[in-house]
């Protein structure tokens, strides 16, 4: 794919964007460093307010990067740092106990630990089960479910080993709930793994690829095998499977259903990136919807502002009948890191059921 240029900050988003970036990249170390130094935590805290605008250059121009190799000491320095960033204000209650170099020396350890578990959930893959029945599915069904797997953000390699995961499965079908991409250099080639599934596979389009060049994305992915569900439908046996791009209109669901015929004897899935589009799906009629988006949050602090605009944050929602299912992301945006969460495939079983 063709490369993007770096778009510049307006003067208020680039304040915004610094003030983040101050409290969760460059004070937390800075006021680390003042611990271990004995140094007074006001003036670190200046000291981090002045390198926070370079700061913030620096992690804008990595993120609109298209060379990986750019844009990875960025997106792993937010992920250590974020986690320091909670290591900080939770330890700095001690400083009325204890001198500041041992209350540094706690917080570096626990900092270090925390930054492992953290990697370690990233790299591994959890296998979540779902099962249902229908007396409408005429035989047993098994569909693997991935989403966010953020190929840019995660290497070819990762893809690689996801598609082994999923092929051990021998399932009828997978289905990709959007942000398969998340970086304009991947093409083609990068995706190939994926031409290894001996099955169908469907994609409906998340925000990141709206980012990137979308013609060519679809195109990349088409190349590879995987059919992409654009505000449309395909009868898959006694199944129907709906795909509905991802907007920022809540209404997104909603308004494309209109369009899209669903029949009532089949057992309807849709494919859907963000979670918000459920109760337009539930109230349509259909069975089960399956999101991501989310990622529950990655690191833990920021799932607790995830989860006040996605309530249903992560995992299997039940309601007149209907189900929702969000996954927490195969895959990392930015930093490969979690912390409080974990990566996950989702193995569903669709099976028949009396009437």
């Amino acid at each position: 794919m063709a490369s993007t240029r770096a778009r510049r900050p307006g003067s208020k988003a680039f304040a915004a964007i610094t003030a983040v970036i101050w409290i969760t990249v460059t004070a937390p170390p800075v006021v680390l460093l003042g611990w271990l130094a004995d140094y007074p935590t006001g003036p670190t805290l200046l000291v981090s307010l002045a390198l926070a605008p370079l700061a913030a250059l620096w992690m804008w121009h990595a993120v609109q990067a298209a060379d990986p190799k750019k844009r990875w000491p960025a997106m792993q320095a937010l992920g250590w740092t974020g986690i320091l960033m909670s290591v900080v204000l939770f330890l700095s209650p001690l400083l009325w106990l204890l001198p500041r170099p041992v209350v540094g020396m706690i917080a570096l350890l626990i900092w270090l630990m925390l930054g492992a578990w953290g990697l370690r959930s990233a790299l591994s893959v959890r296998h979540t089960e779902l099962n249902f029945t229908d007396p409408r599915v005429d035989r047993p069904y098994r569909f693997v479910h991935l989403s966010d797997v953020h190929a840019g953000s995660r290497d070819r390699e990762f893809i690689e080993r996801i598609v082994g995961e999923v092929i051990a499965y021998k399932p009828d079908g997978v289905f990709i709930t959007g942000d398969l991409i998340d970086s304009s250099h991947v093409d083609r080639q990068f995706l190939s793994p994926l031409s290894a599934l001996q099955c169908p596979a469907w994609l409906c389009i998340g925000n990141h690829e709206r980012y990137v060049d979308l013609p060519a994305a679809i195109a990349a992915i088409e190349a590879n095998g995987v059919q992409v569900l654009r505000n449309t439908s395909i009868a898959h046996g006694c199944l129907q499977i709906i795909g509905i791009d991802d907007a920022d209109n809540p209404r997104q669901v909603s308004t494309q259903l209109i369009n899209i015929p669903l029949s009532r004897e089949k057992f309807s899935i849709l494919l859907y990136h963000r979670p918000d589009g459920w109760p337009a799906a539930r109230d349509a009629g259909i069975d089960l919807t399956l999101a991501g988006h989310t990622h529950a949050g990655q690191i833990w602090p920021f799932g607790l502002l995830v989860k006040r605009q996605f309530p249903r944050m992560a995992g299997l929602f039940s309601e007149s009948g209907r189900s929702l299912f969000v996954s927490r992301g195969t895959g990392t945006w930015g930093p490969i890191m979690r912390l409080g969460t974990f990566s996950e495939m989702t193995i569903i079983s669709i099976s028949p059921a009396a009437d």
